[in-house]
């Protein structure tokens, strides 16, 4: 994605695959902010699953780090402000 100059970068903290089958290290990245038509989730805690162990084990150094999880994203949101307490949901392995 392209940056914009007037983009704001979020400086985040996150669990990075660097090594076939681990550790995660916790490193801090950048992350472009959200746009217009997005929201930005704060979130506190997450989980490893069956999906994220498999790209662990697959993983290779050509891929580059990867950050696992289910990433949560909302397209045209409308009716949340600042400081609702909101839950992301993945429809993972097509269920």
């Amino acid at each position: 994605m392209a940056r914009d100059s007037d983009m704001q970068v979020l400086k985040i903290k996150a669990a990075v695959l660097r090594k076939r089958c681990g550790p995660l290290k916790i490193e801090f990245l950048e992350m472009e902010g959200p746009q217009d038509d997005e929201v930005l989730v704060r979130i506190v805690a997450s989980g490893i699953c069956h999906t994220d162990i498999g790209f662990c084990e697959y993983w290779d150094k050509a891929d580059g780090p990867l950050v696992l999880g289910h990433e949560g994203a909302g397209k045209r949101v409308k009716g949340v402000r600042r400081g609702d307490h909101v839950v992301l949901s993945y429809q993972s392995c097509g269920r």
